[in-house]
């Protein structure tokens, strides 16, 4: 009974968290914190392979 309990009150909570944030952001908090993390150097990992060849010939080039 008390997990029952622990659960609604959890569920009315996240409800109303859910509530209020909708009312002030665009973007769901899920989709907020996803953006944050990686920080500025997010695009320094890309998975384009082409662009990662491009600078591995460009290195290659310089002696690098």
């Amino acid at each position: 009974m008390k997990y029952v309990i622990i659960l609604a009150v959890g569920v009315a909570i996240g409800y109303g968290y859910g509530f209020n944030d909708a009312q002030v952001n665009r973007k769901n908090v899920v989709s907020r914190i996803v953006d944050r993390v990686g920080g500025s150097n997010r695009d320094e990992f890309t998975n384009d392979i082409d662009d990662r060849m491009d600078k591995a010939a460009r290195a290659d080039r310089s002696g690098r």
